[in-house]
């Protein structure tokens, strides 16, 4: 690497306010590296596997909030350890009688019992696997053996809590968790036995202190407190049956979705022998996933029944899309695209919300015309300018187009207000339904994660909406479709579909188009699953035997095992899966100034 190509990259890794002056970058190419162990983020067998781009700042000790000139990279000798000080013998550890032998506060509650005090926990997993899942290869070594079962309890004690995860369905065992400061005394410990700085790594923070019970999701139940080995196997292979609200089943779906994302995140980190298997299986689920959501969607608005646990026999002929589906939309469901903008030079500042809104109610007698664009009338838009901020204009990535909203007025709204636009929109009373009835829901992004992440960010908790039924995203669709890995612009999306689009990034226009184009994506499908069932049908019907084999109607193995394939009309998508492929939304701030396969 050049070294301006190094100062580069050193400046992209570190905030603009970092000052590398007097920094000589020719100088970090004398230090060996190959005699020190780096293991704050290390995974795998091989020290040098550095977990991201980002530990260039690691292994060279840089700290970017505390730069000064130097002709030498700073070599702390907190995790140093050299060749040939490695031998066979037992490791010598440090003195830490003073850190050990601490007795915690009895836990003021029984076994079965919500402890009130308790609200940050590690999974046991976390703690068990720290050395392989953390730490790199010399220095496992050395810390391996304070991880067993039997030595994590000695001169100590841990306070056991069990969860359960919230569907009744697939893995009925539940999680141990401990209490997140125990955690960290028992790192503290081993820093001081082994002379090292092990901490919650870089970027798995959260797995460590895992707060819960939020929207009436379930909280960990107290198991019981064990000093042994032999206690935390008595107690873990007896844990209580469930509770009422152990599955989080008053619980919002969304909040629900959420609590198990997290749940599964426990098991996403694996060491790097089983990763590129691991990632297939979960790419295969996850593409699997997006194809029952598909169904979901097309039973929605119309264009698909549900399998009949005894049907008739069924008609493959593709829909006239010039007269009515005749297929009563299920749920009655009311679709709720949803854009937002951000300043670029400040993702804390949204400036724009869109909302586009379409009642499946009103559709229901409506032929949807070629690429549903009969059905685009119905749509309903709205395109909101935060008041405070309508001076911040994006240029420098895309061309911002706040003043063309094409499908209305636009309207400027203080950014405290949002939250309850949003709040109104989604969770309103129908008018319909009786007093406090609401509509169901089924919200639509193209890239949820960006938008939920913004949507939190105004205040509002998407999953605190007890009507919401899914969310759906029409990148993913377009994905499926397209049997890609690879994410399209939605301007590519509408482009396929021959959806007539202007002035995009003006929220208000996108969200109207991410509807188009869900409605034109669920049609496609639609269409192209009924013309591949009808020749599949005619060709049973020609053959000697009536049957036709599974090879003739796949394509390779690869889709295959990519999950883009399977059963077509013989499945109608199930139910909303509580399995959730949106990243995690934080808690920011905005500033006020699968295991079937499944084919369309």
């Amino acid at each position: 690497m050049e070294d301006e190509q190094f100062m580069q990259q050193l400046r992209n890794l570190t905030c603009q306010s970092v000052d590398w002056s007097g920094f000589d970058p020719s100088k970090w190419r004398d230090e060996d590296i190959n005699d020190w162990d780096i293991s704050d983020d290390a995974q795998g067998d091989e020290d040098d596997n550095y977990a991201s781009d980002a530990s260039i700042l690691s292994a060279r000790h840089l700290d970017p909030f505390n730069v000064k000139p130097t002709t030498r990279p700073h070599h702390t000798g907190r995790t140093s350890l050299r060749v040939e000080d490695v031998t066979d013998e037992q490791e010598e550890y440090r003195d830490a009688s003073d850190l050990e032998n601490i007795r915690w506060p009895e836990v003021s509650v029984e076994q079965g019992e919500i402890d009130p005090i308790t609200e940050l926990f590690t999974p046991w997993r976390m703690v068990l696997e720290y050395p392989n899942l953390f730490v790199g290869k010399r220095n496992g070594a050395r810390a391996r053996p304070l991880f067993t079962l039997e030595s994590l309890h000695e001169n100590r004690m841990w306070d056991l809590f069990y969860l359960y995860r919230p569907s009744n369905e697939g893995n009925k065992n539940p999680l141990i968790f401990v209490p997140t400061y125990q955690m960290q005394h028992l790192l503290d410990v081993i820093n001081r036995k082994l002379d090292v700085e092990f901490t919650f790594p870089r970027g798995h923070q959260d797995m460590f202190a895992m707060p819960f019970g939020q929207s009436n999701t379930a909280k960990p139940r107290f198991l019981g407190r064990s000093r042994s080995a032999e206690e935390w196997k008595q107690l873990t292979n007896n844990v209580p049956a469930r509770k009422p609200g152990d599955t989080s089943e008053n619980a919002p779906f969304l909040a629900k979705q959420e609590l198990t994302r997290r749940l599964n995140s426990i098991f996403s980190i694996q060491d790097k022998s089983k990763k590129t298997k691991n990632n297939q299986y979960k790419r295969c689920n996850l593409h699997r996933a997006w194809g029952k959501n598909i169904k979901r969607v097309q039973r929605y608005l119309g264009l698909r029944r549900r399998v009949l646990s005894d049907p008739e026999v069924p008609s493959f002929t593709p829909l006239d899309l010039t007269q009515p589906t005749g297929i009563q939309p299920e749920k009655s469901v009311v679709f709720v695209a949803i854009d937002l903008e951000a300043y670029e030079l400040d993702q804390s500042i949204i400036t724009e919300v869109g909302l586009a809104i379409l009642d499946t109610a009103e559709i229901t007698n409506v032929a949807p015309g070629e690429g549903s664009k009969n059905w685009f009338d119905f749509i309903k838009a709205r395109h909101i300018r935060v008041k405070e901020f309508s001076w911040a204009q994006n240029s420098r990535h895309v061309q911002g187009r706040a003043e063309y909203f094409d499908f209305g007025e636009s309207e400027f709204i203080e950014v405290a207000k949002i939250a309850s636009v949003l709040k109104e929109t989604i969770e309103g009373e129908s008018s319909t339904g009786g007093e406090g009835a609401k509509r169901p829901v089924v919200l639509v992004f193209h890239d949820q994660s960006q938008d939920l992440k913004y949507i939190r960010m105004l205040g509002y908790d998407v999953a605190s909406a007890d009507n919401i039924l899914e969310v759906v995203d029409t990148r993913e669709m377009y994905q499926y479709l397209s049997r890609s890995n690879n994410a399209s612009k939605l301007s590519n999306v509408c482009g396929f579909l021959d959806i007539s689009w202007k002035n995009m990034h003006n929220a208000g226009n996108d969200a109207v188009y991410t509807l188009q184009a869900m409605m034109g994506l669920a049609i496609d499908m639609r269409q192209k699953s009924l013309e591949r069932a009808a020749a599949k049908a005619s060709k049973a019907n020609t053959s000697n035997d009536g049957y036709v084999t599974y090879s003739e109607f796949t394509a390779t193995k690869e889709d295959v095992d990519e999950g883009w394939i399977s059963t077509g009309e013989l499945s109608d998508g199930g139910e909303p899966s509580l399995v959730m492929a949106a990243s995690p939304v934080p808690n920011s701030v905005v500033k006020t100034t699968v295991d079937e396969n499944w084919e369309l």
